[in-house]
């Protein structure tokens, strides 16, 4: 799950994750469970949305430049 706050007229970008299979059915892509954004809050000009979606899909801020994760079977880096 995604948590992120977004003022009007920002935007979240959702998309087909790099390392997924782009000849991937729809069928196949929602067959974990759906796409789903709850409104957490509202305040001010401000929604704090909770994003949860299927693993072939990437969420993120419009705007924002991320590093690819790393693939999802390796070991999470614990070190400090």
């Amino acid at each position: 799950m995604l948590l992120i706050t977004r003022r009007h007229g920002e935007r979240i970008l959702i998309d087909l994750d790099p390392r997924a299979d782009p000849q991937l059915p729809a069928a196949d892509l929602f067959a974990a469970g759906p796409l789903e954004i709850l409104v957490m809050t509202t305040a001010r000009g401000h929604a704090r949305l909770a994003v949860t979606a299927p693993r072939a899909l990437t969420v993120r801020r419009a705007g924002a430049r991320i590093a690819p994760d790393p693939p999802r079977d390796a070991p999470e880096d614990t070190s400090i």
